[in-house]
């Protein structure tokens, strides 16, 4: 837990989003700002040199049409006409740099001597440099050699780049501070906006754990994004778990119900033994009584945790390559004699070879679950048909019965843990056969399934995968 509040806001994933998208967008405000910047700092340093280069491909032009003199009357002519009263020329002999052949001076820049420059190598192109003046202007020079070898140079007063760009400057640094204001303002509300998910998320957790009301929900906007999905599989997440957790209340109950009988019996048969006095037989009988209720708990007990093993996944299968045929005679002649109580005829319908890679001891259970289950609910003089196919990749038994039928609401129902039917009620069992069944059949990566309708039988059918399987062995 947080000792205060800003420790709180410091470690809050919002505030942290909203940082970082200040920060982003403060961070690309000012790359475009510098971005602005050199462009207009080259495109003032592009179109000085332009300028000059012009004036520079003119005077050549005429010197090499007309020699000196045509370009001293191109000069005169300028000066005349104003046009070149803003541009310094200056053409000197290659033989004698000390002094110029012409020479066009405007008044800002008397004064200023060239050979005090430094200008770079122009041999093939023409060189520049930018010379200070003062705090507001600069001289820009150019200078190219012309066919004869001499030297011409071109000036122009332009103003200082540092003058013009102040001003820009100055503007970034009060255009910056609502910037930064607007960057924390947006990202306080596109983060607030992006986290609403998250936070209803948060606020449907807390709802349960404070309430126990396992009913609540997350709101889904259906935008068809990441975090409405995350909404969308939350709520599945909770809409299993509170299916798993009314199972298992319901399962409790039903156990806590199915316990309290043989409980009670073996506690009025201890009780009855206890009141008829010392009496050998009284106390053996009550011993039976004792050990067949207390069986009764353990199977039901046994059978709860097999099926919990075997939908974990965690069963232990024995598996060997198995004559399904094979077993489903064992179970039929350990039913005959129940089956002949009833006046029921049960009928084998096994055709070519029924082997499959199993746990014999596990498909034995499920054979005799869905043949009792057969037998217990057909009355008397009815019929059972156990038919057995190979149909690649499977192995296909069907169990057939005459008996009372399952109601269509019910046949979803019949695989839970201890659910009984209304019709089923009357006859001894626990209710957890056919959970143990699909269970087990399922941990050999089969299903099963039930055809039924009421007052005219069911059929049970069970797909057993053939060869290797990828369930628990």
């Amino acid at each position: 837990m947080f000792s205060n509040p800003l420790e709180r806001l410091g470690s809050a994933f919002s505030f942290r989003l909203n940082l970082w998208y200040a920060s982003i967008f403060t961070v690309s405000a000012c790359g475009l700002y510098f971005f602005l910047y050199l462009l207009l700092s080259v495109a003032i340093e592009t179109k000085d040199k332009e300028v000059i280069e012009a004036q520079l491909k003119e005077y050549s032009a005429v010197y090499q049409g007309g020699g000196l003199p045509a370009l001293r009357n191109s000069l005169y002519a300028n000066q005349e006409s104003k046009k070149q009263k803003s541009f310094f020329v200056r053409v000197v002999n290659p033989r004698n740099s000390a002094s110029a052949l012409i020479a066009s001076v405007p008044e800002d820049w008397i004064g200023f001597d060239p050979k005090d420059v430094q200008i770079g190598d122009y041999h093939s192109h023409p060189a520049y440099i930018r010379v200070p003046k003062d705090e507001e202007r600069d001289f820009t020079l150019g200078k190219t050699v012309m066919f004869d070898g001499s030297e011409l140079l071109v000036g122009r007063s332009t103003n200082n780049r540092e003058t013009v760009l102040q001003p820009f400057r100055r503007i970034f640094f009060r255009v910056m501070t609502p910037i930064i204001l607007l960057g924390f303002i947006g990202g306080a509300f596109f983060s607030h906006r992006a986290m609403k998910p998250v936070r209803e998320i948060v606020a449907t957790a807390r709802s349960i754990i404070d309430t126990g009301k396992l009913d609540a929900r997350v709101p889904v906007r259906h935008s068809q994004d990441e975090l409405d999905d995350l909404a969308q599989l939350f709520n599945r997440m909770l809409d299993k778990n509170q299916a798993l957790i009314v199972g298992m209340r319901e399962s409790l109950d039903n156990v806590a119900h199915d316990l309290r009988t043989p409980l009670t019996r073996l506690r009025g048969t201890a009780e009855n033994a206890l009141r008829s006095g010392p009496n050998p037989e009284t106390a053996q009988e009550a011993l039976a009584d004792c050990l067949e209720e207390s069986d009764r708990v353990l199977t039901m007990l046994q059978t709860l945790m097999d099926v919990a093993e075997a939908e974990a996944g965690t069963m232990k299968l024995a598996r060997s390559q198995t004559d399904i045929c094979a077993l489903w005679h064992e179970v039929i002649e350990l039913y005959q004699y129940v089956a002949e109580e009833k006046k029921i005829t049960v009928t084998a319908d096994f055709e070519g070879s029924c082997e499959a890679l199993v746990d014999p001891t596990r498909m034995r259970q499920v054979f005799a679950n869905l043949l009792d289950n057969a037998i217990k609910y057909t009355g008397e003089g009815g019929k059972v048909t156990v038919q057995a196919r190979r149909e690649e990749p499977n192995i296909v038994v069907r169990v057939r019965d005459s008996g009372i039928g399952i109601p269509a609401a019910e046949q979803d129902k019949i695989w839970e843990r201890l659910y009984r039917g209304d019709k089923s009620r009357s006859q001894r069992g626990l209710g957890l056969g056919l959970s143990l069944v699909r269970a087990i059949v399922r941990a050999h990566d089969g299903e099963v399934r039930v055809v039924s309708q009421p007052e005219q039988g069911s059929e049970f059918i069970v797909t057993i995968p053939v060869g290797e399987a990828t369930g628990k062995a």
